[in-house]
């Protein structure tokens, strides 16, 4: 027998005996023809409540029975395909969906219980079989919304203006939890996007609440039991409102996003206490998360929270939870780009050598005959082509590559990426799909979404680009992929962070360090250290060799001296920097200067009433 595709429960179970089918159009085409509604279960390998459905409703004779006689069930990894779950996820893991044969939805909710799964699946099928007029007629006017909305506007509001930085900034200390950090109440999970946006407003503008609001939250999780104080790594998300108490899947997903939060706030504390969590985190991922022969990293390992309770010499005699050996090319991207962070940050140059090793594995074995890349790497090959994230996180990567390690094709294969997503995910007016041109159009991938967090990062590597190649039409995409979103923090408040740290580094040219190197390269070490751990809330780094004068003369650069460094904000350039201990006050200085040329008034800062800083 062979071995099968769907990844069940690692505890007894019957799930198997549900006659799953892959995603994709045989399952369609059969429910067209059976008339019987289908049956989508999205669930994920890490998931806890997965598994529990797995051990119980999935295990049950009678609901066997039921979905195997009366409907065509669709077993969906989430992970592997994120623009299934975008579009049928019922408000968590597992999602329990119930389709017509056109892919429309009937019903929807997580988990189901054994005796409640019971009576939906009898309710389900009989409501279908019932009442096929009034169904065709709801699903028709739901598919008419649909494609108004789609249609319709975007909602652009007065443009890109420095409120939508301020009004998220206000956003997320109106729901931070003074008491325990993070924001809201239980469960909790990580907020990297809203640290990322607090430690910002910090560099940019000084604002020590904002500094101490996103300190406590990262010290409160690393104290606390969101974090394995044991094997190091951060668990997935809190079920208490303390941090107490987690649900204990580790995902490669959060502990990059946390990992480089991290980097950031020790750049600022010196804390030894946030470099051990950074050395530790570091080490779990090196020994469970990480392909010894590949370079590549895994994507999770499983929730248990009876293994994870024990001490280190105690997990030593047992089998471990489950590592799902996947290689994600968002996720690994963003690991990547925290393993370069982390190599200039801590001064450990093998930190770069390993992620320009995964970085290199994922362009060699996810990239498509184009240059755009796939989702995943599965037992068969890579599989899902062409999805708004990787490219993007890739391309992040790679300009993250270029900045630390100098590598010309770096640059190269990131410009590739973003001539890919303009031409198979970009909108003529604005912003970026998810999917590409030509994805499949199973059900309601036939709608293309265009996702927030997604396009800002999108937006980052065009206005990265637009300040490394001086290629203005870069920064006009970059414009357009955020304009669409102008309104976005009055829905979604701290939840669209990523989106207005984005539009203020837009808004708000950084610094742009050029280095000029002598003709063999040597001794531009120490000035790129210090230009990449610059404390400034926005900067690119370059180094121009002084034997090309090409580049030299376009920027206005003389040859000599060399090394030397030289910083611009704008059109106001320093004059040479050679010692790495006068960059940092010259970069101060520049900025002082194009600021009095702008009159520009700060963006974030404390609110009359705020809270005490640390």
């Amino acid at each position: 027998m062979s071995e099968s595709p769907f990844h069940f429960s690692p505890r007894p179970n019957r799930a198997a005996e549900v006659a799953w089918n892959a995603w994709g159009p045989e399952p369609f085409e059969r429910a067209q023809r059976e008339d019987k509604p289908i049956l989508l279960g999205i669930s994920a390998v890490w998931c806890h409540w997965c598994h529990v459905m797995d051990e119980t409703s999935y295990s049950d004779a009678d609901v066997i029975r039921l979905i195997n006689e009366r409907f065509v069930p669709v077993r969906v990894d989430n992970d592997q395909r994120p623009d299934v779950n975008a579009r049928y996820n019922m408000g968590g893991w597992p999602t329990t969906a119930f389709l017509t044969p056109a892919g429309e939805v009937l019903a929807g909710m997580t988990y189901v219980p054994p005796d409640q799964m019971r009576e939906v699946l009898e309710q389900v099928s009989s409501y279908y079989r019932d009442n096929r007029q009034q169904i065709e007629q709801k699903i028709a006017e739901i598919v008419a919304n649909r494609q108004r909305a789609e249609a319709g506007a975007a909602d652009e509001r007065e443009g890109l203006t420095g409120q939508i930085f301020l009004d998220a900034l206000h956003a997320t200390e109106d729901a931070y939890d003074p008491v325990f950090g993070g924001f809201g109440n239980e469960p909790k999970f990580p907020p990297c996007d809203a640290i990322d946006l607090l430690l910002h407003a910090y560099l940019r503008d000084g604002d020590r609440d904002a500094l101490h609001m996103a300190r406590k939250t990262l010290d409160q999780m690393c104290g606390g039991g969101t974090y394995d104080h044991e094997w190091g790594g951060f668990y997935r998300y809190s079920t208490k409102r303390d941090w107490s108490i987690p649900h204990y899947e580790k995902m490669l997903e959060d502990n990059a996003g946390l990992l480089r939060n991290l980097l950031k706030l020790y750049r600022i504390s010196s804390d030894a206490a946030h470099r051990r969590s950074i050395a530790s985190t570091l080490g779990y991922i090196d020994a469970w998360l990480s392909d010894g022969t590949t370079g590549a990293f895994y994507g999770s390992q499983d929730a248990d929270e009876e293994f994870y309770a024990l001490p280190a010499a105690e997990r030593r005699r047992r089998a471990a939870p489950y590592v799902d050996r996947t290689v994600y090319t968002s996720w690994n991207a963003m690991a990547i780009s925290a393993y370069l962070e982390a190599s200039w940050t801590l001064e450990e140059p093998r930190l770069q050598e390993r992620a320009l090793r995964a970085l290199d594995f994922l362009w060699d074995n996810l990239r498509m005959d184009g240059p755009g890349m796939y989702r995943f790497l599965g037992p068969e090959g890579p599989r899902v082509a062409g999805l708004l994230g990787d490219q993007a996180y890739t391309a992040t990567a790679l300009i993250d590559a270029y900045e630390a390690a100098g590598r010309p094709r770096d640059l190269d294969r990131a410009r590739l990426l973003a001539a890919f997503m303009v031409d198979h995910l970009g909108d003529e007016r604005g912003s970026f799909f998810d999917t590409p041109r030509g994805h499949e159009s199973l059900g309601r991938l036939s709608s293309r979404q265009k996702p927030v967090k997604e396009n800002a990062v999108a937006a980052e590597v065009f206005r990265r680009l637009a300040r490394l190649t001086h290629d203005a039409s870069y920064e006009e995409i970059a414009h357009r992929a955020l304009l669409p979103f102008a309104g976005v923090i009055e829905a979604q408040g701290y939840f669209a962070a990523g989106y207005a740290v984005a539009v203020d580094r837009l808004l708000n040219p950084g610094a742009d360090v050029k280095i000029v190197a002598p003709a063999d390269g040597s001794g531009i070490g120490p000035l790129r250290a210090a230009a990449l751990t610059l404390l400034v809330p926005n900067r690119v780094v370059r180094v121009l060799s002084a034997s090309d004068s090409l580049p030299l003369e376009s920027e206005s650069l003389p040859p000599d001296p060399a090394p030397a460094a030289y910083v611009c904000y704008g059109t106001i350039c320093s004059s040479p920097v050679t010692s790495p201990a006068d960059l940092t006050e010259t970069v101060d200085r520049t900025r002082h200067t194009y600021e009095a040329t702008r009159h520009a008034e700060p963006l974030a800062g404390p609110r009359a009433g705020g809270m005490a800083g640390d």
